[in-house]
């Protein structure tokens, strides 16, 4: 198992255990500088421990793509760790030449492609994949291909870059892909800064797309798992798509299918000239540090990148204002769950602070959707099944997030049921809460309440993983265009009254703007998954058995025993238990294999 399928086991269990980033609590002191080639830097010092957390984050993410090449951001996530003309590779030269001998072929390949998607189109084949649907021409020209795939990986270093970061005490190397941006990280000795800035500036300035099509592979192996194979992930795939009518949050950061299996090296390499030039990219540096004298250092490595000669493009189409309710209603063997969405508004919108507070309002075990759905009607669970959105939800069963992004935003509110109960109930006991809000002004306690648990939460998300958390938090402001938001929200939400939480409900939850997803139970009164438990959970307890690299599994172990800390849901401590001691067993097995 690679380093990327261990990404989606590590956030499969941050999505389940971990809350949402919260409200900003206190300012984030960052120095800001910018290198001659347009790329920005912000460093903040943090002394307590002799370790920097070191990021970098690109100003692309799925919003970015396009109708044929959807899933891309996602796949460079993948591909920036294959290595570089130094790393990676015992052979460059011949490294290089199967390289172009397998795109040559690929292009034969794709007529073929084209020939059985007209199949397809005629109903003469069933399925692209299936062995019998291909096309003689293409069986002989993928017999050629996986020659040259496994001379190849005769010449590779697998995992040189985690090695090399490894021996000098670096940890926790990873990424992650969202819709506006995607992000890089690593945290590491302070003595060993160094070696991240040549690394790292080796990796931005000569990348080496190697194991491309078998990497396309990989990606596609993970939408199966993470979103094909649960039982509601096509579903809210279906809804998404559904709700975003014509912007390009239309589809998720996972791609189509059909894209994932027909993108093009040259579709990569023009993609990377545009979106990873050092001109849209932003460095974040946070640990025991001097700014002033690192920025030295990060020039010395940096600025050698030249600044890229296409600018980025701006994302010119937006969402289309919706005209009527639009429902989804399906079955599916799970417990029965409701969603509602609203069309709102972008990052950094004056409504999207009274929208953030509304949902802390609705959001939380003292929220008014746990009163009213868990509470008091009974018809609703308390910890969460089903999938999670990368920064949404708090890991209970009904939630409300406001969901600002770069080029639009979305309220989104959502509940599971508990065995017997129609998904229907959820919805009506949802609008109750709704219709409250719109009619009566939240009390000034309860307000206020609400305002003081956002700061809690954010002081508990910035201590986490000596610094991890002021760098998300501060990355995703800065890869959205103005990293001073971080300071700036909370000082906006803390001016939220009771009268603006009362304006924008009544603004946005209007009847004609509603998008609900209905899923009641395919499977009878049991209706979860085997044993009843988290389909997401069981999703990771795969993952860990099908790991084979102890040092990637050893990282993750490393993160479920420091998140265990964050976790205090009684059933969400119980899962975690378990996959830590599924993880600890089954680093145990490849060390024993190790050894023979």
């Amino acid at each position: 198992m690679n380093r990327r399928s261990m990404c989606v086991a590590v956030a499969c269990a941050a999505m389940v255990f971990t809350a949402v980033v919260p409200v900003a609590a206190q300012n984030i002191d960052a120095k800001e500088y910018w290198l001659d080639n347009g790329m920005q830097v912000l460093m903040v010092e943090r002394h307590e421990a002799p370790t920097i957390m070191a990021a970098i984050f690109a100003r692309v993410g799925s919003a970015n793509e396009a109708t044929g090449i959807t899933g891309i951001s996602h796949l460079f996530e993948h591909m920036m760790f294959k290595g570089t003309e130094t790393i990676g590779t015992k052979d460059i030269k011949r490294d290089r030449e199967i390289m172009a001998q397998l795109d040559s072929i690929r292009i034969l390949m794709r007529a073929e492609e084209q020939v059985m998607r007209g199949k397809l189109r005629r109903g003469e084949i069933e399925d692209m994949l299936d062995p019998e649907a291909k096309t003689p021409r293409y069986r002989e020209l993928d017999a050629v291909f996986d020659e040259l795939i496994d001379e190849q990986r005769q010449l590779i270093i697998k995992d040189q870059l985690n090695e090399l970061y490894s021996k000098h005490g670096g940890f926790f190397l990873n990424a992650f892909t969202s819709d506006d941006f995607t992000g890089y990280f690593v945290r590491l000795p302070k003595n060993k800064i160094e070696l991240f800035m040549w690394l790292e500036s080796d990796r931005f300035r000569n990348p080496v797309f190697r194991e491309f099509y078998s990497e396309r592979d990989v990606v596609r192996e993970e939408r199966r798992l993470g979103v094909e194979s649960t039982p509601t992930g096509l579903i809210e795939e279906d809804f998404r798509s559904m709700f975003w009518k014509s912007s390009s949050y239309h589809w998720d950061v996972i791609g189509w299918a059909s894209d994932l299996e027909s993108i093009t090296r040259e579709q990569a390499n023009q993609y990377y000239d545009t979106y990873y030039a050092p001109n849209n990219l932003t460095m974040i540096l946070v640990g025991d540090l001097e700014p002033d004298k690192m920025i030295k250092l990060v020039k010395e490595y940096f600025e050698r990148i030249p600044r890229g000669t296409t600018s980025p493009p701006d994302v010119t189409t937006l969402e289309e204002k919706q005209h009527g309710e639009k429902r989804l209603v399906a079955e599916a063997e799970t417990n029965p769950k409701a969603e509602i969405w609203y069309h709102t508004v972008a990052w950094k919108h004056p409504d999207s602070y009274p929208l953030e507070v509304l949902a802390g309002i609705m959001s939380g075990k003292t929220g008014r959707l746990f009163k009213k759905l868990v509470e008091e009607k009974g018809i609703a669970k308390s910890s969460a099944g089903g999938r999670r959105r990368m920064f949404g939800g708090s890991g209970l069963a009904v939630r409300a997030n406001q969901e600002s992004m770069k080029y639009g935003g979305a309220f989104q509110i959502s509940a599971e049921g508990i065995s017997g109960v129609r998904a229907e109930q959820l919805e009506e006991a949802m609008h109750e809460v709704i219709e409250d809000l719109k009619n009566n002004p939240v009390p000034e306690d309860e307000l206020q309440k609400v305002k003081n648990q956002l700061r809690v939460q954010k002081i508990r998300f910035m201590d986490i993983m000596s610094g991890i958390g002021i760098l998300f938090y501060l990355g995703q402001n800065a890869a959205r265009g103005d990293w001073t938001e971080a300071n700036n929200n909370p000082e906006m939400c803390d001016l939220v009254t009771a009268e603006d939480v009362q304006r924008v409900a009544n603004k946005y939850f209007a009847n004609d703007q509603r998008n609900v997803m209905i899923v009641n139970s395919k499977a009878g009164p049991e209706g979860e998954a085997e044993g009843g438990e988290d389909p997401r959970f069981t999703r990771a307890v795969q993952m860990i058995k099908s790991m084979n690299d102890p040092a990637q599994l050893e990282q993750m172990i490393g993160m479920f025993s420091m998140r265990m800390d964050q976790v205090e849901d009684p059933e969400q401590k119980a899962r975690m238990e378990k996959l830590l001691k599924l993880a600890n067993e089954r680093l145990k097995e490849l060390k024993a294999a190790e050894g023979k």
